[in-house]
């Protein structure tokens, strides 16, 4: 697949219009980490400041909050699935805390359990959109959450 040609005024231009990261994912046909990979090289050729981009809108990151053990609120995760799936396997080129986010936007009751190559296994306890507890080692809670949440690479499975 050919990568898009991208121009860099026109980003700034999108990105000073307030665009935020979903429709400028959306207009320019990038993932998450290929936008970040914009922004980086708009910040290494000097086209934008960090201030710039820290006063930016981000669009997506708005829905989930990050501070406690994350409460959401979204209506869609309170409905009922008709059928009910279950897959196996291992995703490429995802990062684990996108897929906890996408596995609390979806509401499901689950045991996450994510481990990592000579580390202890993490447990994430899901629930309705909540996080309600998460264990790794000796760590609980938060402290649990976010530590496994900086490996790059590792294995998960849901145990429930």
């Amino acid at each position: 697949m050919k990568k898009p040609e991208i121009y860099a005024k026109e980003i700034l231009n999108d990105i000073r219009s307030g665009l935020d990261d979903v429709n400028l994912m959306h207009k320019y046909k990038v993932t998450a980490k290929g936008l970040d990979s914009i922004f980086r090289k708009l910040l290494a050729a000097r086209l934008i400041s960090q201030q710039e981009l820290n006063a930016r809108k981000m669009g997506y990151l708005e829905t989930v909050t990050l501070s406690g053990l994350f409460p959401i609120q979204q209506e869609a995760s309170r409905l009922k699935k008709k059928t009910e799936y279950s897959y196996s396997g291992m995703v490429e080129g995802v990062d684990i805390l996108d897929y906890v986010q996408w596995i609390l936007l979806d509401g499901r009751r689950t045991v996450l359990e994510i481990s990592f190559p000579n580390r202890t296994a993490c447990k994430v306890y899901l629930k309705d959109g909540e996080i309600l507890h998460a264990t790794n080692g000796a760590l609980e809670g938060e402290e649990a959450f976010y530590s496994s949440m900086m490996f790059p690479r590792g294995k998960f499975v849901h145990l429930v």
